[in-house]
C-alpha cells in the first residue's frame, strides 16, 4: 500500500468508502487535506449558480432565506488587527454581492448542514467533528431526498483533487452491483 492509500484508508477502509460511495447519489467523502491545514474529513456536494435569483431560489426551495442587508454592513480592514471576539461581530458576506450573508451554519429536513456560497458555488458540507461516520453518511442520505428537486448543475467532484471519493478519480467505486 502507497503512502496515498495508507492516508486514505486510515481512518475508514476501503470497503467501507466504497459502500458509501455506493449508498451516496451527491454526497462526495472528501478526505481532509491533512498537516498543518486543519481541515476535516465531510461529506460535501456542490451546486453551480449564475445569478442570485437562481442562488435565492434555490436556498429559498430548501427552506434556508438569506439574510441581505440594505447597505454595506462593516467589514474587518486588512491592516487592522482584531480578536477573535471583535472578528466575530464582522457578518461574512457572500463575496460579488450586494451585501448578502454566507448562509453558514442551517438545517436541511431538519438536520445539521454547513452552506458556502462562493466563486458561482454553492457547497453543502455535513460531519461531526473531524471524521465522517456511518450516521453522517445516513443523514446525507436524508438530505439528499430534499435535494432531488435542486435544478442547478452539479458539481461533481465539489473541487478536483482525488480527496474526493467521486466517479473522476475512483469510477470502480460506483458500479452498481
Amino acid at each position: 500500500m502507497d503512502r496515498w492509500q495508507q492516508y486514505l484508508f486510515e481512518q475508514h477502509s476501503e470497503a467501507t468508502l466504497r459502500d458509501w460511495a455506493r449508498r451516496l447519489q451527491m454526497f462526495r467523502f472528501f478526505r481532509a487535506f491533512g498537516g498543518h491545514a486543519g481541515d476535516a474529513d465531510a461529506l460535501d456536494v456542490a451546486f453551480a449558480w449564475r445569478t442570485i435569483e437562481q442562488l435565492e431560489s434555490c436556498l429559498g426551495d430548501l427552506g434556508i432565506a438569506l439574510v441581505k442587508y440594505d447597505q454595506r454592513p462593516p467589514q474587518p480592514e486588512l491592516v487592522v488587527s482584531y480578536r477573535g471576539t471583535d472578528i466575530a461581530r464582522f457578518p461574512s458576506l457572500i463575496r460579488g454581492t450586494e451585501w448578502i450573508q454566507q448562509p453558514g451554519h442551517c438545517e436541511i429536513a431538519g438536520i445539521k448542514v454547513y452552506i458556502w456560497c462562493g466563486n458561482g458555488m454553492l457547497k453543502i458540507s455535513m460531519a461531526t467533528g473531524y471524521d465522517v461516520a456511518d450516521q453522517d453518511v445516513a443523514a446525507a442520505e436524508a438530505v439528499e431526498q430534499a435535494l432531488a428537486g435542486v435544478t442547478l448543475e452539479r458539481i461533481d467532484p465539489p473541487l478536483d483533487t482525488r480527496n474526493y471519493i467521486c466517479p473522476t478519480y475512483y469510477p470502480d467505486y460506483f458500479d452498481r452491483p
